[in-house]
Order: structure tokens, then sequence, then C-alpha cells
């Protein structure tokens, strides 16, 4: 185990906090059988921390608990008359990547809040550290745990991601005030510059994957502060179960190989009714509901744990990046891509810089700043919104959209995404209207495209250098 792992903590930890201080069929995706060479050591330490925690929960009894809720009865209930839709969206498709702040991806983004210029952090050993632009598309992983980003937040000055990464491992705290642009991000850059971006979307708290993703579809983490999500018991209610009062169509596609198993199913409401898990889905079977027209009502998206597709560092944005491509170009060759809006958003910063301190409006959150692009036909077009907005937007969106009553307080208070849309049809985007990667930019990328979506370990990137 690497020697820093105790002091802040990442993805693999088995920090428990109860208190504040993954696509095939040859499937959706696109992924590489190569591994970024960079700090190599630091990659394998992470699977070895994130394996044991796997076998920790595999043996505490998630999966025998998921398995069994698979043998109980259907909810023998009438069905709800289902609600009208108050806009022309009839189908939400919530796709979250991993671990990036804005910074970090759209910092230099033309309109957006992006990185200061003369910004200087102290980087831990001595001296100072600037933003700079990473010559590559893999970066080492790095600290992301509650305490890492507490720590790295200082009370509001947002100053100390280098002290906190370089503690962690030497030459980290360089890594983390790097950042992308349009030479290795064209696509990102493309739909963000034909459709909405917003720049002040947080992550819900300031804590790593599980906790964050759980507030995109329940308003809450339970109290559950890192990714050990078999130490507490979640008993919240769900968009999900919402939803299938309402006689709303939803399905949640998750990674093949999920040893924890989708997320949905740690709450009660879901893993101990069969119809309900029946709707936790693995990912390749997204390509067969886009292609014969079975779309769901609302959809979760969750690659998470694909490490190839879901762009957690060390994985390669690049390959990650044409996953997405390849996820949204069937959404827009699809029927129902005409009342559709997709939210394409990340999880949480992953330790990257991010200049701007994010509002704290409960003991929780928010966290960091993460990149949210609203792509429909009915985004506003080429337009970077500043409006605060966070996780609870996305099930405020949904509730707000098919009239259902609000889980929690913070997503009664989140701000509203419809500030994206028009739809009255003025300036509405149109389908065809976003670059492939193959054409933006200079030094942009091509990636092949497949006849179906695929899984991580199935295609390697042919990329230019970059």
């Amino acid at each position: 185990m690497h020697r820093h792992a105790g002091t802040w903590g990442n993805r693999g930890e088995p920090e428990h906090s109860s208190s504040p201080g993954r696509m095939s069929s040859r499937g959706l995706g696109v992924s590489t059988r190569r591994r970024s060479t960079v700090e190599r050591h630091d990659l394998g330490a992470s699977e070895r921390r994130w394996v044991g925690l796997v076998l920790l929960a595999a043996s505490l009894g998630p999966l025998a608990a998921i398995t069994s809720a698979l043998m109980t009865p259907q909810i023998s209930q009438p069905p709800a008359a289902v609600p009208t839709n108050t806009t022309p969206i009839q189908h939400v498709i919530v796709i979250m990547k991993e671990n990036h702040a804005f910074d970090n991806y759209f910092g230099t983004f033309p309109g957006a809040d992006g990185i200061p210029s003369n910004v200087s952090l102290p980087d831990g050993v001595g001296g100072t550290v600037s933003p700079h632009w990473i010559n590559g598309t893999s970066t080492p992983d790095l600290p992301h745990s509650r305490t890492a980003m507490l720590a790295a937040y200082n009370n509001g000055s947002n100053d100390l991601f280098a002290v906190v990464a370089e503690s962690w491992a030497r030459g980290l705290g360089n890594v983390s005030v790097g950042y992308y642009d349009r030479r290795q991000l064209g696509y990102y850059w493309s739909l963000a510059g034909n459709y909405t971006i917003l720049d002040h979307y947080f992550q819900a708290m300031l804590g790593p994957t599980i906790p964050n993703r759980l507030y995109s579809f329940a308003g809450t983490s339970d109290g559950l502060g890192s990714n050990a999500i078999w130490l507490t018991k979640l008993s919240s209610p769900t968009i999900f179960g919402q939803l299938q009062r309402r006689g709303i169509s939803w399905r949640y596609y998750y990674s093949p190989g999920l040893v924890v198993g989708p997320l949905p199913a740690y709450f009660p409401e879901i893993a101990s009714h069969s119809d309900m898990m029946a709707h936790l889905v693995p990912m390749d079977q997204l390509t067969t509901d886009l292609s014969t027209g079975n779309l769901a009502q609302v959809t979760y998206v969750d690659p998470s744990e694909d490490s190839f597709v879901s762009e957690h560092p060390p994985g390669d944005v690049a390959v990650g990046q044409a996953w997405t491509e390849d996820a949204i170009d069937r959404i827009m060759s699809s029927p129902a891509w005409k009342t559709t809006a997709i939210f394409l958003t990340w999880d949480e910063s992953g330790g990257f810089y991010d200049h701007v301190p994010p509002p704290q409006v409960d003991e929780w959150g928010y966290g960091f700043r993460v990149p949210m692009i609203v792509v429909s036909p009915y985004a506003r077009h080429g337009v970077v919104e500043h409006g605060t907005t966070d996780h609870t937007s996305i099930l405020k969106f949904i509730a707000d959209n098919w009239g259902l009553a609000y889980l929690t307080d913070r997503e009664a208070r989140a701000g509203n995404l419809t500030r994206a849309f028009i739809f009255d049809g003025a300036g509405a985007s149109t389908v065809g209207d976003v670059a492939p990667a193959s054409t933006v930019g200079a030094g942009g990328l091509w990636l092949p495209m497949t006849d179906s979506l695929t899984r991580g370990s199935d295609l390697a990137p042919a990329r230019k250098a970059i």
C-alpha cells in the first residue's frame, strides 16, 4: 500500500464519515488495452486498495442481499396515473462520468468562469505552483476523500490542492493543478459550444464518488461521507421509488463486473422488491434499448466502475470521451432524441484544482465545481450558464417535469436547470450540429466509431499526437 494512502484517502479507502468535519454487446463505450505508463506504482496501489474494499463489501453481505432481493415478490399495487410532462422533454438521460473539476476540463473555455491569470499556489515543498496545460491524456490518481477535499478547500481559500496531493506522493502537487483543453477534449468542447455548459455547477458535497452519486438520485447521502457504502444503513427514499409509484418508466444502467453492485440496490425500497431490481440493468442493454426504441422516460447511465471509460484517473480521457461520443451519437440517432434532455456531468472533482470556492448550503456541501453540459434539441445554443446548480438540481428537474414532490430540502433549494433550455423553439439546437472529435481543432482526436457501444477493453484509441 502506498505510504501516504492513509493520510488523505481516495476512492479506494474504507474511510467512513458519519459527520461533516461501468457498456458492451461489444457494448457502450470505447476502451483500450493500454494503460497509462504514468505513475504505474500509484495505479497498482489504488487498485489493490479498491479490490480490498470490494472483498470486504462482499464479506459483509451486500451482494447476498441483492441476490435475495431478486427473489422477492413484486409490489402488487395499482399504478398511479402517469403525470403529464410540464415541458416538451419526455426522456431525461443522466450520464455521470468520474473525477474531474471544471477548471481541469474547461478552465480555458471561452466565456466561462475559468482559471484566473497569475494564480500561484503553495506546492507543499516550500515553493509555489501555477495551473498549466497537461501534455497528454492521462494523469495519476489524486487524493479525493472528504478529508482531502476539506483540506484543499481550506475554509474557502481553495488553495491547498497541491499541498494535499504532494503529501500523498511526490510530484502529485504539480499534477493537481494541471488542466486539459480542446486539444484533448475536442468533442466535449464542441458539445459545450453547441449546447449549454454550466460553469457554476457543483458536486453535491465535499467527498468522493459514491456519496455524490447518491445525491443525484436521492437528494442526500444519508450521512455517508466516504465510498464505504456497506457501512451505512441507507433508508432515504429515491427518485426511482417515486417514478415507480407514478408509473413513469426508468432504468439504471451500470458497468458490467461491478462487484459492489449498482448503487440503488443499497436502498431498501429498491432492494426489497424484484420489480424494482429489474430496472437495474447492465450497460450493454442500453444499445438494445436505444435501437429498439425502448428508452425509459428517466435513464441513469453509470460507467463508474469501468476505469477505461469512466475517466477516473489514471484512465485515459480520450478513451472516456470517445465512449461518451458513441453514447450520445446513438441517442441522437434514436427516435427519442427529439424529446430528450441529456445531462452530462462528472460525479466529483477528483482532487484537481478549481478556483471557485463552493457555496456552503449545509454541513456537507456544496463540493467543488464539476462540468455539466446540457444536450438537447431544446438546449440553449452556445450558451455558458452561470447560475448556481448541483447534483440535486437533476432531481429537481425530473420532479418539476413530471410533477413529483421534492425528496429533500436540498432538492427543494437546488438551482433550476430549466434555464439551460428554450422551450418555445427559438434558439434550440438541432441534430448533427456537433462536430465529431476527429474534426475539432488542431491536434484534435480521432477515434473510430463501431457498430455497437463498446466495453472498456474492446477497442484501443487511434490518436493524433498531442
